[in-house]
């Protein structure tokens, strides 16, 4: 093999070598451009799936103010409930208090008309005793 025939086949050689790199090239840019697409379309699906999140994460951030707001009435509600309940309860012993009182000073009184009237009926007898004694 002579120069010439050995450069015309490196040539060849390079040739074909150069084709079948801009094949693969071609190929690979279209692989790589399907790739790019799959990829585009998995981040605005995150994108949109971050931003249910989002809302979701409002939501519920929502909900949980308004069931504190609602327990905190609840609770300002059994604590006015509560300090009514503790004003009745004082309330209630004062005027039982008033009531034993009143108990006890209508049993001494009773007591007192008790022994009025034992001494009434005392003296009532004396006087009955005496009148009869001086009749007989």
């Amino acid at each position: 093999m002579n120069f010439w025939e050995a450069l015309a086949m490196t040539g060849t050689m390079a040739t074909v070598l150069g084709v079948a790199l801009t094949v693969y090239g071609i190929l690979n840019n279209r692989v790589i451009r399907a790739e790019m697409g799959a990829v585009r379309e998995l981040i605005r699906e995150f994108r949109q799936g971050t931003a249910e999140f989002q809302q979701r994460s409002t939501d519920l951030q929502q909900m949980i103010v308004e069931l504190q707001r609602r327990a905190l009435e609840i609770l300002d509600r059994i604590e006015r409930g509560q300090e009514a309940l503790r004003q009745e309860v004082t309330e209630a012993r004062r005027e039982m208090a008033e009531a034993r009182r009143e108990v006890a000073e209508a049993r001494r009184e009773m007591a007192e008309a008790i022994k009025y009237l034992a001494s009434l009926i005392v003296s009532e007898s004396e006087r009955t005793r005496q009148a009869i004694r001086g009749t007989s």
